[in-house]
């Protein structure tokens, strides 16, 4: 575990006076963080490459697949197998869920240390026991995100080292501040930290039994009254933790993901939530040519300088991937990361 040391890029180019650092930072926010991979395809789709990622919970689980060499149609088609019978273990204790499953799910598409990936990643985590936020940029890569995305209620909270960890945006849901620790130049921050304002639906509308609200929350078809109020304080407090951190670690471009109608646990709405973020950081984009240019400059993108495309005219550049390309890499990825375990146990 590491708190403070910067880490050099796998994957860093040799000095130029145009080539600037580029770090992502991406926030948490549950089903809402679907709307990172809409912007990583807006970046693909505009040569930009960055160079070191940060996240906390969902944005930590997004960012890791990023850093080990996920693109974007490849995260929306994982994002998309997966079942909500994949992450659920009933617990009912420190959490609703034990968070077994969860780690099982990781380990099979992730290595299991940091130093594996292709990029540099910096996780956040939050000790329940004194409050402190935690920075993890090395070591065991598999418990960092687990830990990260341990939402307060949902998951169990785990052990590590003599620690209490749970979800890093307990502390901070946008770590701005811990892409200066990899000495990233230009920061990209993308934002999905539910709105201060929102609709709030009350409790009594809802005439079901509490048993049938109970069982469609653990299926994440239905809140029950409890969750409704609780989830909705806790949206309300995290968004302004999260501007007043960025008050004082900024970022040079925040997408904000305005989705009101997106709840937590809004897993289902993948590809609406997808489509979203691309509209999101395109709009983003285009409001900022100059940075824009800046950062496919710095990647050294063949479309530097040149006007920006019309989404509305312009076919991406990722249409027509052939979809049995991006299985293949998902089945070779999650088996070069079984046969590397395997290989370790028998060692």
């Amino acid at each position: 575990m590491s708190a403070a040391r910067p880490l050099v890029s796998k994957t860093e180019s040799p000095p130029h006076p145009d080539r600037h650092r580029i770090g992502l930072v991406l926030s948490g926010g549950g089903a809402r963080g679907f709307a990172h991979i809409g912007l990583l395809r807006v970046l693909e789709r505009h040569g930009v490459e960055v160079d070191v990622v940060a996240g906390t919970s969902m944005g930590a689980i997004v960012g890791a697949l990023y850093a080990h060499g996920y693109r974007a149609d490849d995260l929306q088609e994982l994002a998309a197998s997966v079942s909500w019978r994949d992450v659920i273990d009933l617990s009912l204790q420190a959490g609703l869920l034990k968070g077994e499953k969860l780690r099982q799910l990781l380990a099979t598409y992730l290595p299991e240390t940091f130093d594996e990936l292709a990029k540099p990643l910096a996780v956040t985590c939050t000790d329940l026991e004194n409050g402190e936020e935690l920075t993890f940029t090395s070591g065991d890569l598999i418990t960092a995100v687990r830990a990260s995305a341990c939402f307060p209620g949902a998951f169990e909270p785990i052990e590590h080292e003599g620690r209490t960890l749970a979800d890093g945006g307990i502390c901070n849901n946008l770590p701005v501040d811990a892409l200066a620790l990899m000495r990233a130049e230009i920061t990209i921050a993308s934002d999905v930290t539910a709105m201060r304002r929102a609709g709030f639906v009350h409790p009594d509308a809802d005439r079901a039994s509490w048993w049938s609200r109970m069982v469609a929350t653990v299926t994440l078809e239905r809140r029950t009254p409890l969750a409704t109020v609780t989830l909705r304080s806790t949206d309300i407090m995290m968004r302004l933790l999260t501007d007043t951190r960025y008050v004082h670690h900024p970022a040079d471009l925040r997408v904000q993901h305005d989705l009101p109608e997106v709840r937590l646990e809004s897993f289902w709405d993948l590809d609406a939530i997808v489509a979203k973020g691309e509209t999101n950081a395109e709009a983003a984009f285009r409001a900022e040519p100059a940075l824009l240019r800046k950062l496919q400059s710095s990647t050294g993108a063949p479309g530097a300088g040149r006007p920006l495309p019309d989404p509305d005219t312009d076919a991406s550049d990722e249409t027509g991937r052939d979809a049995n390309a991006r299985g293949a890499r998902l089945a070779a990825s999650a088996t070069r990361s079984t046969a590397t375990r395997a290989k370790r146990r028998r060692g």
